[in-house]
Formats: C-alpha cells, sequence, structure tokens
C-alpha cells in the first residue's frame, strides 16, 4: 500500500494487473499487441487449470457419494460381523426381517394365546428351522423376554389397520409386546411397543407414514432415529437412490430393540439351551 499526501493506494497482485489489461484489450477490439499475447495465454492456461480442478472434484465428490451408497445397501442385505456369533440365523427372521418380543417366563401361556395350530415343543434349532420355512417358533423365555419368529408374524405395511388391531388383541392377552419389521429392500421399517391394549409408542413407514403414535421416546432419540409426521413433506430421491434417513432408520432397528426388549442378534447360545420352544401356525388370536 502506497501513500501519496495523506491518501493510501491499494496495490494489486500482478496477476490482477494482468487480468485487468487483457479484459481492457479484449473489450476494445484493437489488434492483440507483441508483449500481449502472452497474458492471454496465461489467462488461457488458468482458465484451463480452473475447469479441470472443478471437474476433478465434482467427479470425485459424486462417485464418493455413489460408494456410499453402494456401500449401506450392501451392509444392511448381508449378516453383519456382529450378527454372526447369534444362532438366530436371518432367515428365522423372514423377508421382511420381523419379530415379536413378549415379556414372559412361560412361553406356553403364548402358545395358548396366539392360539397356534398343531403345536409342538422342540429344541431351539429345530424351531428356528421350521420358522424359517413356514412355522411359528415361540422361542424359550431369554432374559425375561420371549422372542416369537416365523412367516406368519403379521407385516403392517398392506393392512395397518388390520395389523393393529391383532396386535391390540395380543397385547391385550399376554401384557407388554414389542414387534419390529424391516424391509432393506424397499427401506419400509416399522416399531411398536404395546402395554395390554394401550399403544406406548409405534411407527410405520412404506413410501409413507402409515402409523404414527404416542410420543417420540428417548431411545429412538438417542439412536437419531427420524419419524415422519402424516403427509409430511419428505426428502425426494431417484428409484435408485437409498434415501439416508430410512438407511439410518433400518441400521438402527436392532438397536432400539436391545434398548427396549432384546435384540434377537445379541442372542447367544447359553441363552436357548436350558428349555424348548414352541413351533405351529399361527390361526388366531385368543385371550
Amino acid at each position: 500500500m502506497k501513500s501519496y499526501g495523506g491518501h493510501f493506494e491499494k496495490s494489486h497482485p500482478m496477476w490482477m494487473d494482468v487480468l485487468n489489461q487483457t479484459g481492457q484489450t479484449f473489450f476494445s477490439n484493437r489488434p492483440l499487441l507483441e508483449g500481449e499475447l502472452g497474458s492471454w495465454l496465461w489467462v488461457l492456461v488458468l482458465v484451463v487449470l480452473a475447469s479441470s480442478l472443478s471437474a476433478f472434484l465434482v467427479t470425485h465428490h459424486l462417485m464418493g457419494r455413489h460408494r456410499r451408497r453402494e456401500a449401506m445397501a450392501a451392509s444392511l442385505k448381508s449378516p453383519r460381523r456382529w450378527m454372526q456369533s447369534s444362532p438366530i440365523t436371518l432367515a428365522a427372521l423372514g423377508q421382511p426381517r420381523r419379530w415379536m418380543a413378549i415379556r414372559a417366563n412361560h412361553p406356553e401361556a403364548i402358545r395358548r394365546a396366539l392360539g397356534l395350530v398343531n403345536p409342538e415343543t422342540c429344541h431351539w434349532k429345530e424351531g428356528l428351522q421350521r420358522a424359517a420355512e413356514r412355522h411359528l417358533f415361540v422361542s424359550p423365555p431369554i432374559r425375561g423376554w420371549v422372542l416369537v419368529f416365523g412367516r406368519d408374524v403379521p407385516v403392517p405395511f398392506d393392512d395397518i389397520d388390520g395389523f393393529y388391531a391383532r396386535m391390540r388383541d395380543i397385547g391385550l392377552a399376554l401384557g407388554e409386546v414389542q414387534y419390529f419389521c424391516m424391509d432393506p429392500v424397499h427401506q419400509s421399517h416399522a416399531w411398536m411397543r404395546l402395554m395390554g391394549d394401550k399403544v406406548v409408542r409405534a411407527y410405520a413407514w412404506a413410501d409413507q407414514t402409515l402409523w404414527q403414535e404416542g410420543p417420540f421416546s428417548a431411545a429412538e432419540a438417542c439412536l437419531g432415529m427420524v419419524c415422519y409426521d402424516y403427509a409430511e413433506d419428505q426428502p425426494m430421491f431417484a428409484s435408485h437412490e437409498i434415501d439416508p434417513i430410512l438407511d439410518h432408520n433400518l441400521s438402527q432397528i436392532h438397536g432400539l430393540a436391545a434398548r427396549w426388549s432384546l435384540d434377537p442378534m445379541s442372542v447367544r447360545p447359553s441363552d436357548l439351551a436350558a428349555e424348548c420352544g414352541w413351533s405351529g401356525e399361527w390361526h388366531s388370536v385368543r385371550a
């Protein structure tokens, strides 16, 4: 900065002077002088470098985002390492993955309440295999909870009113009942907690919010889960993209189950070794 009679004049970098002179030459429409050709070449080099850098950064960002989405999708479609220690397989949870957790110490009471057809006592290994095929399996009590698996466990997404009525009857018969469901393919998910026939907390999403009842729980907040209200505007993504909010909800359902009751993937073989459970087909609910 130079001083002229008490006034200050800012000094510009040389490249700004070159750019200024080049701009004046461009807009004056006069022929280029011999010394100005180099300035134009410098400007051209700077433009090319800036364009190349911008293209590289944009491409790198898009490729990184695509790789992250592929990794998230793959992680949801395959069992995680921490899941592999549990004797309960993903096949037993079905597709969509779903299960019930009922606070009880006697699986026979649950068998009666669910009205199992052709019930049989069986070892947990056999029961889990039957659950993966078509039967329902009522586990022996595990840390104060009985888990229910199998293809007969209802899915809420097609008939939410019928699902609610069925689960309400189960809660009325058995007391505290919890339900969890996740579909990694379509990103649909649901969870519910009943005390008798009272809904403490319920949320179900399949392309839109199907069920939203009860206050947002501390466990959901701790896990960073997001629940949309009915008809609430939601971020739009292309059909081949993964919605990061829905993806996060899916990834936290096992954590929510662990906080509310019992995560099936945390069950150890020693938890199931003591007693047998029940297998059968779910015909109706009886109080």
